[in-house]
């Protein structure tokens, strides 16, 4: 693909890449280990991995709310990354504080994408960039979301499949990938394969 910059993919962590656990008080939150030990959604972290891996057209983010008044969340969200996503490094885990919109922590551009389980999240992201909802045991119970969405219990690699279908639809949509059609159309013009496959569907 042929662009200035990579598609920037972020990605929610609580209710996306870990399960939502509900809780009975508040003050659960704040125990140490709570976040530490929720159960990921194995499929989505293993599709996230492997777009980290074999996409080199995506760069992904983690961006996540956190307690700031927990002594303990923001460091085992990191822990919790450094287990089930360990090719996504520091430098690109954004977290912002609980009650904060996350598109503000962004520079966003149009080809910024956001997997979110959380329609509020989504709604902000667009316009200008695009939400993908990930629909999860316990959200989406009003269909409210009418853009693009994924489950989360579909296998690892057609949930790898739909986002990057998703990322390079909007992409087309957008003009982008065309450009990069016609650049590699003129590419292959001038060494005369492409008029030869002409000449032969004539």
């Amino acid at each position: 693909m042929n662009k200035e910059h990579k598609t920037r993919l972020f990605v929610d962590m609580d209710g996306t890449l870990a399960e939502f656990r509900i809780v009975d008080t508040l003050e659960t939150l704040y125990e140490e280990g709570y976040f530490f030990y929720l159960r990921p959604h194995e499929n989505v972290v293993e599709a996230v991995n492997r777009i980290v891996l074999e996409n080199e057209d995506i760069e992904v983010f983690i961006l996540s709310a956190y307690l700031t008044d927990s002594e303990y969340a923001l460091d085992e969200k990191n822990v919790w990354i450094d287990r089930y996503l360990p090719g996504i490094d520091k430098t690109h885990r954004i977290f912002v504080p609980c009650g904060t919109d996350k598109a503000g922590a962004i520079d966003l551009r149009e080809d910024d994408f956001l997997l979110d389980d959380y329609t509020i999240n989504l709604n902000a992201w667009e316009p200008p960039a695009k939400g993908i909802k990930l629909v999860n045991a316990i959200n989406d119970t009003h269909k409210s979301w009418k853009s693009e969405r994924v489950r989360f219990d579909d296998p690892a690699e057609v949930l790898k499949e739909k986002i990057e279908n998703i990322i390079y639809m909007h992409e087309k949509a957008d003009g982008r990938s065309v450009r990069s059609e016609i650049e590699a159309f003129k590419s292959r013009e001038k060494d005369g394969s492409e008029s030869e496959v002409c000449k032969k569907k004539i």
